[in-house]
This record gives C-alpha cells, structure tokens and sequence, in this order.
C-alpha cells in the first residue's frame, strides 16, 4: 500500500500523526491517497470505493484545509437546539423536592406541583442535575423491558403437574450450610427433596432435571420467589423445556405457602428428630428416605388423611370433583 509511503508528502509524519485517527479517518487517508497516485482521476476513485463524486470532492477538500484531523467525522448536533421552557424556580422546586425526598418518583413530584410540569420534563431535569441513581435508573429499566411472569392468581389447580412449587431451606452445619431444594405439586402433595452444598442457578437446574425424572406426571408450570438461584441456568432449562415459569411477588412468601408449610414439616418431623448431617453424602440417603416416607406413608390432612400417594392414584382412577380444586391465594 502507497499510503504514508512516498505519494503524499511528508508520507513518514503521516504514518505518526495518524494513530491518533478514528479507523473512518483513516480509511478516507487511504482513499485519498489511492486517489493521488491513479492522476487524480475522480471518476476511477469512485468506481473503485464505490463513493459518491461528492463525498469524494468533501474529503479532498477537508483535507486540503484541515489536514488529517479534516478527515474525522464532524459533529451531527444540530445548529439549532430546542431550549428547556420551564421557568428557573420551577426547576428549583423540582430540585428541592427530590432532595428533601431521595425516593419521591417523578410522578410523584409532578404530582406535588399539581401537574404544572409532565413527569417526563421532571425525569430530564433530575438527570441534568445529577439527582438519579444510575444504578437503580437502569435496574427499573431492565425489570420494565423483561418483566418477570408473576404469581398466577387467575389459575385454579385442577390436575397434577399444573402448578409445582420450588423452594431452597438453608441448613445451618459446623462446617457452613447444606441445601435442600424441595419441590411439591399443589394438588396433590407429592414431593422431591434434594440436597446440594451450593445454592446456584446450575444446582437449581440440576434439581429441576431431578423433578422432571421422579414426579410420576407430567410437569406444566413452575412457580418459585425471587432468588438468585431461579434465574440463569433454572430460567433457561425452563425455557427449553417450555415451562412457564411464575416468580412471586418480592417478600411475599405466602405466594409460596404450600412449599414453605413444608419445610415446616421438615423442620419438625425431620431435622428435630436426629436426622441432620454435615455433609452431602451423609445427609442425602435420609433426606430421601425422608421423602418417601412423606410421599407413601404419612397421612396429609388436607388430603382427608390419604398419603400424596394414594390422592394421585385416587386422581388417576376417578379423578376429582370441582370442589377439590384449588384457586390459588394470595
């Protein structure tokens, strides 16, 4: 390439100048200089770059007058900028509010100044005065653009599988925390336990796959809170796996009460009685014989005394009267 090398003068200072340039500048230096050492000739350049004759003419003559820095891209502002009408004190007031109130929204304040000013014009005279958080601006934004699916309450449960909940219950060790990830199915009671030293998307899937494998229906919709462990690598499988996926609303965890009872019942039938473990190994033979027990042999009241078992096989057999069904509370 001929570029910086002898056809424009001073090629060698060119080379140097240029490391400061913009890969736009200096692709129009090369043109430029092809341009120089073909005779000049307009109409072959152009051809040869596919440019218009006039853009072409531009940069020659920018570089003519302004060297290479001509050759950078200009400012796209326009000349003539639409100035802000809302009077200064006004804008004070604005001010004022916001700091007398950290958390007060723009709809808020409009609301205070009986709405002389939109939230929007609001919104833009916080940003200028630096009165945003930015960290919590762009977390809002992202929850607005990819809202979470939140609890079903218009749903009634009528079959197994239409609706499992998922839950983690943190085991407190001497040597740190187990976790138990549970799953139920709101109508029938039926259970998987499972027990993991990490509390993570990727263990939270592994469990999913675990549900999918021991629950003896079909699963067709998850429901769990807000926690890290939910999202991710769980999200994803869900996707993949076309389960729609309902998060409860944040510190509400009596969305989730049928798998939060049953920790209860962990709590108190199992842990309470010897059966807590420091480790992983140890821990997960019993948890599971747990949940065999729970599932075949353990009378559940709301079930009028039938194991989780024997209701699905119920189920199975005749099915349910609409009086078993149950709409989801809030």
């Amino acid at each position: 390439m001929t570029t910086y090398g002898y056809v424009l003068p001073q090629a060698g200072s060119l080379l140097r100048l240029a490391t400061g340039l913009s890969n736009k500048a200096k692709h129009r230096l090369r043109i430029i200089d092809w341009h120089r050492a073909n005779g000049e000739n307009q109409s072959l350049t152009c051809r040869r770059y596919g440019l218009g004759r006039e853009a072409l003419r531009e940069w020659l003559k920018r570089f003519k007058e302004h060297g290479i820095k001509g050759l950078e891209d200009r400012s796209h502002r326009p000349n003539k900028v639409r100035e802000r009408q809302i009077p200064l004190s006004v804008q004070d007031e604005i001010v004022k509010i916001r700091k007398a109130n950290p958390y007060y929204s723009k709809y808020k304040i409009s609301v205070l100044l009986s709405s002389k000013v939109s939230p929007s014009s609001i919104g833009r005279i916080l940003k200028d005065k630096g009165l945003i958080n930015h960290k919590v601006s762009a977390k809002r934004s992202k929850a607005a653009k990819d809202p979470k699916h939140r609890f079903p309450r218009d749903i009634v449960i009528n079959c197994p599988g239409k609706l499992v909940q998922i839950d983690t219950k943190h085991l407190p060790t001497y040597h740190g925390r187990l976790y138990q990830f549970t799953a139920v199915d709101v109508l029938t009671k039926l259970r998987v336990l499972w027990v993991s030293s990490k509390i993570s998307s990727e263990a939270a899937a592994k469990f999913l796959k675990i549900c999918a494998k021991e629950f003896p229906f079909n699963i067709e919709g998850i429901q769990t809170d807000n926690g890290s462990e939910f999202h991710k690598h769980f999200d994803r499988l869900c996707q993949k796996l076309r389960l729609p996926h309902f998060y409860t609303e944040p510190r509400s965890p009596k969305q989730n009460s049928y798998v939060e009872r049953s920790h209860l019942t962990d709590e108190l039938e199992f842990y309470q009685q010897g059966n807590m473990r420091i480790t992983v190994e140890l821990l997960l033979p019993l948890v599971k014989a747990w949940q065999d027990k729970y599932n075949h042999q353990r009378p559940h009241q709301s079930l009028n005394y039938l194991t989780p078992m024997k209701y699905f096989q119920k189920f199975e057999r005749q099915g349910i009267s609409t009086k078993e069904y149950i709409p989801l509370q809030t």
